[in-house]
């Protein structure tokens, strides 16, 4: 990554980084340092803050999800994409043409979003179900 990067952001690294008892909260800090060093942007959607919100409450609390919402509606660095009716349209038609039962529909509105701002990495724990994905739809996992 180069100056002032912009990366899409999945739920689980979110959750890995604000949730120390998670078995991924030293490598989301480690990930969040070496981001930071470089200037990025982290790019997510509506689904993404979701996800978020929801699990940490669920998994740390209540209060903690609050906190992790305002954080990622008010920090600069972190921009949310709005996922409307053409790119939930996007995301359906991405849904239907990929074959397996392990890409889910926001993984999919992840893949449609990063087609609609020209994304070309994507920052995820989840490498395994991306994967597959990477060559047909011409981008990079961080960290691979």
């Amino acid at each position: 990554m180069e100056g002032s990067s912009r990366v899409f952001v999945d739920s689980n690294y979110f959750i890995a980084f604000f949730n120390p008892a998670d078995a991924l909260n030293s490598r989301a800090v480690a990930v969040a340092k070496k981001m930071y060093a470089e200037d990025a942007v982290f790019v997510i959607s509506n689904f993404i803050f979701l996800e978020v919100v929801t699990v940490l409450s669920q998994r740390v609390g209540r209060d903690a999800a609050l906190r992790v919402g305002r954080h990622l509606l008010e920090d600069p660095k972190v921009q949310m994409i709005h996922i409307d009716q053409p790119l939930q349209q996007a995301a359906w038609s991405i849904f239907q043409a990929v074959p397996g039962k392990d890409v889910g529909f926001v993984d999919c509105s992840i893949l449609a979003v990063m087609q609609a701002e020209a994304l070309r990495l994507l920052l995820t724990f989840d490498v395994k179900d991306f994967r597959p994905l990477l060559k047909g739809f011409r981008f990079a996992v961080y960290p691979e």
